[in-house]
């Protein structure tokens, strides 16, 4: 099973970070990965994404998630939550994406949330047309997001889909989630 594999590689994203004066600058998230042993660590963008070969290759990839968290509160007084992937599970997150025609022709157009883990039961049968004509795909740790006006336009917020899901997560637009797959194998 994806979900119990041990980490190695993973990706970490961090949620609600470099918004709203909760501000962690990439050179101090290398950082703080770091000074928790963990190596070979990149950041993309700037919006709390990081990839990092673990401290404890046998670590679970929730330890990591908690550990990084930690890391964050302890060097700047930040509660930041962070969910983290392996790269197996990402590389099967990207084959197994459901909008393949609007990843190709509309990328900026497709998101992918990611939960601190498995959703609630009956999250996936929620009516979400209310927000408007978005697509929503749930897996058990993912929900992938079809925005065919635009995430920023769109009134299904991250907040909206968290209280469906019962979980805490962040999401990432496609072509986010696609430099971070590569990263990871890397």
């Amino acid at each position: 099973m994806v979900a119990q594999e041990r980490a190695a590689r993973v990706v970490g994203l961090l949620r609600a970070v470099n918004v709203g004066g909760r501000t962690v600058r990439s050179a101090d998230l290398r950082r703080i990965t770091e000074a928790a042993g963990h190596t070979d660590v990149r950041t993309y963008a700037a919006s709390g994404n990081v990839v990092l070969t673990t401290a404890d290759p046998e670590a679970a990839p929730a330890d990591v998630a908690a550990g990084l968290s930690a890391a964050l509160a302890a060097d700047l007084g930040l509660d930041v939550p962070v969910v983290v992937r392996t790269a197996t599970e990402l590389d099967a997150l990207v084959q197994g994406c459901p909008f393949p025609d609007v990843a190709r022709q509309e990328p900026t157009h497709l998101a992918v949330a990611f939960w601190d883990g498995d959703v609630v039961p009956g999250a996936a049968g929620t009516d979400l047309s209310r927000y408007g004509g978005e697509a929503v795909v749930w897996t058990a740790r993912e929900a992938y997001l079809h925005y065919p006006d635009g995430q920023g336009r769109s009134r299904l917020t991250l907040d909206v889909l968290s209280r469906v899901a019962g979980r805490i997560g962040t999401a990432r637009n496609w072509r986010t989630v696609l430099a971070l797959q590569e990263l990871a194998r890397t």
